[in-house]
């Protein structure tokens, strides 16, 4: 299976030209900085940048598999979102893409956000702006039809684009900084089970847990067009966040046997690898993990 995302149809994504981290009572938040919301607002297409997006991710998610610092995850979690923009678990997390019609939003069971899965509908929406008043940022539905009520000119500025979109490229728009993380581990274990299980280096039962922990891994499916260039038509993937476009990616990726995500023999780190035999994210590895065995050599010697 290929997983060529280079497309004719570029997906932009948005991410503010800066964030910071908010307390809410003992919640942890990484939102948009007020100055940076004013004066940046970066487009980029999602899917020229997912190479780098998959390797970040997985390494966030092995650091702090590690370490429970709230300063690490912190470090992390704001590392990723300043390239990338935030994942979207607003709108991606509900199984109806109209939940907000609804008095009650039912999410997926793999979900980052509530373990029950049902949440009354306005507290799920002022969990993701819990720095916004009412006047900033709300929601009405008339005629089974939802408008984002605001005073703010910048985010009237995105009236004319989808209501996803009015949602999480809001500057009021939150997300915990332990579900980003914890997205991140959740994907990291997958990924080493993969690796543990290529690498033949399990052994029965650890096999089988392997296994369950990659099959286990579900995502509901992307949307898409066709789009035609001249008497070719082509795919044009229509997610709805980045955390949608990135489980798709890693799935593409995981099921590929050309699949260029490793995880470096010496410092363990996740990378990306041009060259199909590569054990080592860098020189500087490989010659020290060479040092190491010749090292061990001249011992047993």
């Amino acid at each position: 299976m290929e997983f060529n995302f280079k497309s004719n149809s570029a997906y932009s994504y948005m991410r503010y030209g800066g964030y910071q981290g908010r307390y809410k009572g003992k919640e942890y938040y990484i939102v948009p900085n007020p100055e940076a919301s004013i004066n940046i607002r970066d487009l980029y297409d999602m899917f020229s940048k997912m190479d780098s997006i998959l390797v970040d991710l997985l390494n966030i998610g092995r650091i702090c598999i590690d370490s429970e610092d709230d300063q690490t995850k912190f470090t992390c979690a704001y590392f990723f979102v300043e390239q990338y923009g935030l994942l979207g678990f607003m709108v991606e997390a509900p199984i109806n893409a109209d939940f907000l019609l609804n008095e009650e939003v039912t999410l997926k069971e793999s979900n980052f956000i509530n373990k029950n899965c049902v949440m009354r509908t306005k507290e799920y929406f002022d969990l993701f702006f819990p720095f916004a008043k009412d006047t900033e940022m709300n929601y009405t539905v008339t005629n089974g039809k939802v408008e984002i009520e605001t005073n703010s000119d910048l985010q009237r500025m995105l009236n004319r684009t989808s209501l996803s979109n009015q949602l999480i490229y809001s500057s009021f728009y939150c997300e915990k900084i332990d579900w980003i993380i914890e997205y991140a581990k959740k994907m990291y274990k997958i990924f080493k089970k993969y690796v543990d299980l290529s690498n033949n280096s399990v052994n029965n039962y650890d096999e089988y847990k392997a296994r369950e922990t990659i099959s286990d891994y579900y995502f509901s499916g992307i949307p898409y067009k066709i789009n035609m260039y001249g008497n070719t038509p082509e795919i044009s993937w229509q997610p709805n966040s980045l955390k949608q476009a990135i489980d798709m990616a890693f799935g593409f990726m995981l099921c590929s046997e050309k699949n260029p995500l490793r995880i470096c023999k010496h410092c363990g780190k996740v990378f990306y690898a041009k060259n199909p035999k590569a054990e080592y994210d860098s020189s500087q590895c490989r010659n020290q993990a060479n040092v190491y065995k010749s090292r061990n050599k001249n011992k047993a010697d």
